[in-house]
């Protein structure tokens, strides 16, 4: 026995004779994470290195080491695939845990930048490099070998993570992180600290196990409710973190994995207490089947590992290794393990064989009959009929159906190929496309319906002609396709135009359209490609169709289900288009999701005020040296923390105690409306920022105005302000302040400063009169049209163009003229005050000012034509008596300008002076007086009476309320899209996923009374059972319409029942 020991009084002994520990009892067992290498935890402080390769059932014992103070709880323990142990140890310097190479026998020294001595998780990833998690400070540290001989590693980089409740680190460096407060499960990417996805759980449910595949492209999650005593399975997408399935089922479970994702992937899970074993198809988890029969003559325990389809567990201190999914999977599953479930991930065979037929140009003559694993299809043909027939096998059950459309008449030659696939589905290459048949055996119903089809034609059948053309030249969608897990989505838009094709007696496509809205598996997967086709052939039905079916399975028993919330992606990805060409669709589905409440538990304490944020968003980013810094200041600030936050609770019980403020939580349940896209260029995002959803209800007047109506659009606003809005909107005062003073104090006292102070001013004015018009071009070439069409985007650009044009003249010739200094001022000025419009007190009555200005512009255009045709014809009639008198009075018709000026003053005041003179001087001129009466009756009481009350109507009908709401995201939208840098508009702390806020139960209770009794909206709020449940709202009475369905529905079926009835009676008589 050889031994090796460093500073830090670390013994590792090696052994010499390894065997010798082969009957010890092995406490744990991990693996590399490309399956190299296993190693074992004995109960004497042993461990074992096992080596997989080249190794089949038992494995070889490498080498053992003993360590003395390895730490018994808590501990960190991995292997990587060059042989590199870690484990934790009871020390502290220089760090508690050791890493051990097993090739070299010596000890891996790290040196971390923070001089961090504790490390919580550990982890050796698939390119080798070590991941390790810092709970106490939430720091993440990545390491990589610097050298061959991997004894020398170096920290790539340190990352703040900030506050988590657990984390998981996957093989391929992802970290996943789940936070309590809003039960949401984050998926980052390491290297580039971007989120690939997030999921979010049940609020009464409690987490507790994850499991992710090989590709890690499915994520599976088991959760807990204690109160009902179930269990809840979940399987996400990582890649659109979409619910794809859920299944309850009574009991506990152990362990969940993802098992033969290449050969028809299902879900095991397991409970070790009761020796069950269950697999499902993770894209349904419907009928699990019992799977005891993958483990017998296995003595399977808690400490094995199921990992890339293979098991390794122990037996009498020797470590194992066997293939849990064999070389014929399905078949086994189909005849062994009598699984008849459908397999909806296509294994490898079944890519190949769809591949080849696609790119294959000879297609061979088809078979009567092709017999799969557990069923048999066969085709009957002739000249005006093809009936294809599904007959499970070993069952009396015969399913055909007609799938010659009713143009194609010749049946014989309609079919040019068919095959059966691996997983039972039966592909068939036909005159018009090709068409995957499945069996839907779970169905109410057992039937034979289309699964998948592919023909790019985009138009009517009846029009294509296939020639000598492969398919391949009309399937689009399979150029770019890489083989994966689920197929390539179908052609629906040549499925729409084909509606009405009739097969048979059936309208096959409608059918499969239908389902395609309707079925979860198709909504999940494909539901974002049906959206957008939809939305670009502009049909509304099946838009609302799909939609509803979105809502629909977001809320079940009266319920808002927040693990579903992501399906609503489907529809608010395209919100630009359907808000603008769809908006009751829009504010129909804003009604359904306007009170989501995720827990029915109230908070009878709290200190938070009225639709303040709730829970805690995050972002990644790497340490800083002021991070490092702070750390070290980490603990008393905790402990101070602490004790502050005790005794200010403390404090508001005492003093606030008598006060109800109950509060509950809820969500905005709209998956990404405040986040922008991912993948950006930075100059052209520069110059034209890409839009979010949120940027886009301010387009459509009918959408901002309903979104804002729920609490969800206030709450949004208040978050955003508080966030970010106020900061930047300060920032941009501020400046603006400055380029006002410099301009108004040149303006003003320029007679009492020098001249190289006021250049200076004039300077300083010129260079922020830049800086403001640089924005306002960027938002003019962002929305010219829209941008033009707001009167107080006018007057920014008089504002700022008049100030820094009289500037640069006034440098220019060493003055400038008064009327130009004086407008100038009052353009900023003006300006200035609108800059109060965030704040409540002003922004509500500014709001109501801007709103009305914009909508009466075109009034006061009219308005103002009728005053120029008034000018001109007082200069026609006066002009020549003006030359001719001396008097000022009369003087001013002389020139058409001054006219313009005269007119418009005797329309706003009602004064006549300007005419009087002439009056007297012609002895009552008629044609003076005529005209002074039409001035009066048409233009002072006619057009100025109107224009009050198109005002007191604008004002009457407008809520004020809304308005500033309307005017303060206007605000947000500016700053987020023209003032935020584009790596500033991709925070996840700043623009989350869902957002969640804190309501307090007496608010919340008056607007939900002042919704019941009226509602100004486009539909009334959905109102949820848990909303009644933490309002303790009664319960509503049914309206008129929902009596007659009652009273409809018990006399139908009283009828029915009396029916029945009588044909009992005859059938008793005659069997008498």
């Amino acid at each position: 026995m050889t031994s090796y020991s460093d500073d830090s009084h670390v013994e590792i002994q090696i052994e010499d004779a390894p065997d010798k520990n082969k009957n010890k009892k092995i406490l744990e067992i991990v693996c590399s994470p490309n399956l190299n290498h296993v190693a074992a935890l004995h109960e004497d402080n042993h461990i074992s290195l096992w080596s997989i390769v080249n190794q089949e059932n038992f494995l070889a014992n490498v080498k053992t080491i003993h360590i003395d103070n390895i730490r018994t709880t808590e501990k960190i323990f991995a292997i990587s695939d060059n042989k590199q142990l870690s484990i934790s140890l009871d020390r502290i310097n220089p760090y508690n845990f050791i890493i051990f190479d097993f090739e070299s026998d010596k000890e891996v020294s790290l040196t971390f930048p923070d001089w961090q001595k504790e490390i919580d998780f550990l982890y050796f990833i698939e390119n080798g490099n070590i991941i390790m998690v810092n709970t106490k400070y939430y720091r993440a540290y990545v390491f990589s070998s610097k050298g061959k001989d991997n004894i020398t590693w170096v920290c790539k980089s340190m990352i703040e993570l900030q506050y988590f409740k657990k984390i998981y680190i996957t093989s391929k460096g992802n970290l996943m992180i789940f936070i309590d407060t809003i039960h949401e499960i984050a998926m980052w990417d390491i290297e580039d600290l971007t989120v690939k996805t997030r999921i979010l759980l049940e609020w009464n449910h409690i987490l507790k196990h994850i499991e992710i595949s090989d590709d890690e492209e499915l994520l599976s999650v088991c959760t807990e409710n204690k109160k009902l005593k179930e269990t809840n399975l979940y399987v996400f997408s990582t890649e659109t973190g979409i619910n794809l399935s859920s299944h309850t089922i009574k009991g506990a479970i152990d362990r969940i994995h993802l098992i033969a994702s290449q050969k028809g992937e299902r879900l095991l899970f397991i409970n070790f207490s009761e020796k069950r074993y269950n697999l499902v198809d993770p894209y349904y988890l419907n009928n699990p089947i019992d799977a005891s029969k993958l483990f017998e003559h296995k003595q399977i325990q808690e400490a094995c590992i199921i990992q890339s389809d293979t098991i390794i567990y122990t037996i009498d201190g020797k470590v194992l290794i066997e293939k849990l999914v064999r070389d014929n999977w399905v078949e086994y599953l189909r005849k062994e393990l009598k699984d008849t479930n459908s397999i909806t991930t296509p294994s490898k065979m079944t890519i190949d064989i769809i591949t080849k037929i696609i790119k294959d140009s000879s297609y061979y003559t088809y078979k009567d009959e092709y017999e799969g694993k557990f069923l048999k299809w066969s085709l009957e043909l002739s000249n005006e009929s093809v009936k294809l027939i599904a007959i499970p096998l070993n069952s009396s059950i015969k399913k055909q159906l007609e799938i010659l459309p009713s143009f194609k008449l010749d049946g014989k030659n309609f079919i040019l190929h068919c095959e059966i696939l691996e997983n039972d589905d039966f592909i068939t290459i036909t005159r018009i496309g090709i068409i995957i048949w499945t069996y839907s055996k779970n169905s109410k119903n057992s039937d034979i319906k289309i699964h998948y089809y592919w023909n790019d034609w985009n138009n009517h059948l009846e029009d294509f002609v296939l020639e000598q053309k492969k398919f391949e030249d009309y399937l689009y969608g399979f150029k770019d396709w890489t083989p994966g897990r689920i197929l390539p989505v179908s052609s629906y838009e040549t499925i729409y135009n084909n509606l009405d094709v009739k097969f048979g007696e059936k309208e096959l496509f409608k059918e499969f359209l239908k389902n395609s809205v309707e079925e979860e598996f198709y909504l999940t997967c494909y539901g974002k490609h049906l959206m957008k086709t939809l939305i670009e052939l502009k049909n509304d039905k099946w838009i609302r169709h799909l939609g509803q079916s979105c809502i629909n399975k977001c809320i079940q028993d009266n319920t808002h289900l927040i693990s579903k919330i992501s399906l609503l992606s489907i529809v608010f990805e395209n919100f630009d288009k359907l808000s603008e060409n769809h908006p009751q669709f829009i504010a129909s589905t804003l009604s359904k999701i306007g009170f989501v409440v995720p827990s029915t538990i109230v908070n009878p304490k709290s200190t938070s005020s009225h639709l303040s944020s709730y829970g805690r968003y995050y972002q990644l980013y790497n340490t800083s040296f002021l991070d490092i810094l702070t750390s070290s200041l980490w603990n008393h600030w905790i402990n101070f923390q602490k004790r502050f936050q005790f005794n200010f609770q403390k404090f508001q019980i005492s003093n606030l105690c008598d006060r109800d403020n109950n509060t509950t939580i809820l969500a905005i349940p709209i998956p990404n409306f405040v986040s922008y896209p991912k993948k950006y260029n930075f100059w052209k995002e520069l110059l034209l920022p890409s839009p979010n959803p949120f940027t886009y209800t301010n387009n459509v007047e009918v959408i901002n105005e309903e979104f804002y109506r729920y609490l969800n659009g206030e709450a949004l606003l208040k978050f955003k302000w508080n966030t970010f809005g106020r900061k930047y909107y300060l920032a941009i005062w501020a400046i603006y302040t400055v380029f006002l003073l410099s301009f108004i104090i040149a303006a003003s006292c320029y007679n009492n400063i020098s001249q190289t102070n006021l250049f200076i001013l004039l300077k300083i004015t010129i260079c922020f009169g830049i800086w403001h018009l640089i924005f306002e071009l960027r938002q003019f070439i962002f929305e010219p049209l829209n941008y033009m069409s707001s009167s107080w985007n006018i007057l920014d650009l008089v504002a700022i163009i008049s100030t820094t044009a009289t500037s640069i003249y006034w440098i220019k010739n060493g003055s400038a003229p008064t009327w130009a200094i004086t407008f100038s001022s009052l353009f900023l000025e003006i300006r200035f005050i609108i800059f109060l419009r965030p704040n409540r007190y002003f922004g509500v009555y500014l709001a109501l000012i801007m709103k009305t200005v914009d909508k009466v512009i075109s009034f006061l255009i009219i308005f103002g034509l009728f005053a120029l045709a008034l000018a001109h014809s007082l200069h026609l009639m006066l002009g020549s008596e003006s030359e001719k008198s001396q008097n000022l009075n009369t003087d001013m018709y002389t020139r058409f300008g001054s006219a313009i000026v005269v007119s418009y003053y005797m329309m706003l005041t009602g004064d006549k002076n300007p005419l009087s003179s002439f009056i007297l001087n012609e002895n009552e001129n008629i044609m003076i007086m005529l005209l002074m009466i039409i001035i009066s009756f048409f233009m002072l009481i006619y057009l100025m009476n109107l224009f009050i009350g198109i005002l007191s109507y604008l004002i009457g009908i407008s809520d004020s309320h809304l308005a500033y709401l309307a005017l303060k995201g206007e605000i947000i939208e500016e700053i987020e899209l023209f003032y935020m840098l584009p790596h500033q508009r991709r925070k996840e702390n700043w623009f989350p996923f869902v957002i969640f806020y804190e309501c307090q139960i007496i608010k919340l209770r008056e607007h939900i009374n002042c919704i019941q009794q009226s509602w100004t909206g486009y539909k009334k709020p959905f109102i949820s059972k848990a909303l009644k449940e933490v309002l303790i709202l009664p319960e509503e009475q049914p309206s008129l319409e929902q009596i007659e369905k009652t009273i409809k529905y018990l006399s139908d079926k009283q009828i029915k029942d009396i029916g029945e009835l009588k044909k009992s009676i005859e059938d008793m008589k005659k069997t008498n």
